[in-house]
């Protein structure tokens, strides 16, 4: 199973170069929740001519590593409601819950204590909504290892088997490479590995 993605910034764990040092305090500003941050990525993304992605499309907040509570902030559903402010998307669908609470991927150095696809799916609902969009498109806020994103999408595929289904994320994780740019657009399909892991282009 593989799914489109788009990341369209990314960001240096840990470099020390003032470009590094800057995407930290950038993909910050995408985990917090900044409208700004997310009304900027709009506009950017839109002179990329990258509005063909989200052409037709209802877009799905990836929920957070625990269940929403009243007040709390939602970074993907920001970043949705104001893409689709911007024309970048039909509809906000809300349809896909976290159950129960699971280890929050930041806390997670080690690729093999991070959560796995099947800990996330087992975390994961989906509340069927009803979908005229022929396109469905998972957004969340930060890509790294892909695992998130994709038992997002094989859940909401297993409910939605005639839609297409595709990824969106605000930033991409670059801990192994040298950042020149915060603008790094990366963009091709991830695959469900046969150990249950996932596999990206680069």
């Amino acid at each position: 199973m593989s799914f489109e993605f788009l990341t369209f910034l990314a960001y240096s764990p840990r470099g020390k170069s003032e470009i590094e040092i800057n995407s930290r305090t950038v993909a910050g500003s995408c985990k917090n929740g900044d409208v700004y941050f997310s009304t900027r990525l709009s506009q950017r993304l839109k002179e990329a001519d990258l509005s063909d992605y989200f052409e037709s499309s209802a877009l799905v907040p990836v929920p957070r590593s625990t269940p929403l509570i009243d007040g709390a902030v939602f970074p993907a559903q920001i970043i949705c409601e104001t893409l689709v402010n911007n024309g970048l998307g039909e509809i906000v669908a809300n349809c896909l819950n976290r159950v129960h609470a699971i280890p929050k991927s930041s806390g997670q150095f080690n690729a093999d204590t991070r959560n796995t696809v099947q800990t996330h799916q087992d975390s994961l609902n989906v509340n069927p909504l009803l979908i005229a969009e022929p396109k469905i498109i998972i957004v969340d806020d930060i890509l790294t290892l892909g695992r998130t994103s994709m038992a997002s999408a094989l859940k909401l595929h297993k409910v939605y088997p005639d839609k297409e289904i595709k990824i969106f994320c605000a930033v991409r994780t670059r801990g192994w490479k040298n950042l020149e740019n915060i603008i790094d657009i990366s963009k091709g399909r991830m695959h469900l590995t046969a150990n249950g892991g996932v596999q990206l282009p680069d």
